[in-house]
């Protein structure tokens, strides 16, 4: 006999009424329902081993922590090559505390992690250009800020797709946004719109690398969920 969290999207395979992770009510199949909530309360409860999805968790958000570290000392660098009177790397790492922090509030309330992402890339597109804008309009969101971000935002959805966290090939949407994205405003540079830089060419790379390593790699599962998303 098992019941399911709607919200932990897990199984308890005993007779519990309650989710033990995040104490929601469980959901009960039609030949499960039980005549006295009584008899179901007094008999002995084992829970399903979440430890090795709990470790996951632990080690993705290390992953993410770590990366993040290496991606603030990487702009500041950059940001210190390039110095034009703007600190625009500071607003960057501004950008990645504020994401590890989102991420470590998505893991404690189990919230749907690429929601999040998605979210987050779409605020930070719009935050960036503001802060450009409101800080003479230099240019760095298109040159760096971008472009690590696609970048960044690609990798971490490497991350999770090897950890298994919530479904690798969902996180294919998500994939195809930033790589065209990349190609947005790598155009836009074409054209004379935009200031350019190599962080442009390596975001172009790397979103399209990991976009194809996705398709060739997932093949059904993907196409699948293209299905699914456009309702084909």
């Amino acid at each position: 006999m098992s019941r399911h969290c709607n919200r932990c999207n897990v199984d308890v395979v005993d007779e519990a009424i309650e989710c033990p992770l995040c104490h929601g009510v469980l959901e009960l199949d039609d030949e499960d329902k039980v005549e006295n909530i009584s008899d179901m309360v007094s008999k002995s409860s084992t829970y399903p081993d979440v430890t090795v999805s709990l470790k996951i968790m632990k080690l993705v958000i290390r992953i993410v922590i770590f990366a993040s570290v290496i991606a603030g000392i990487t702009v500041l660098l950059v940001n210190y090559l390039t110095f034009n009177g703007v600190y625009w790397s500071l607003i960057v790492i501004a950008g990645l505390v504020y994401g590890n922090l989102t991420l470590l509030y998505s893991f404690r309330d189990r919230k749907s992690i690429q929601r999040i992402i998605q979210v987050q890339m779409l605020a930070a597109i719009v935050l960036l250009q503001i802060l450009d804008y409101l800080l003479g309009s230099k240019g760095w969101s298109f040159s760096y800020a971008l472009p690590i971000l696609f970048v960044g935002v690609d990798v971490g959805m490497v991350v999770l797709m090897i950890v298994g966290i919530d479904g690798w090939q969902t996180y294919i949407m998500t994939e195809i946004v930033t790589f065209i994205l990349s190609i947005v405003i790598f155009v836009m540079r074409l054209c004379g719109l935009v200031k350019g830089s190599f962080f442009m060419i390596i975001a172009i790379a790397v979103t399209g690398i990991i976009l194809l390593g996705t398709v060739l790699f997932g093949q059904k599962m993907v196409e699948n969920e293209l299905k699914r998303r456009f309702k084909l």
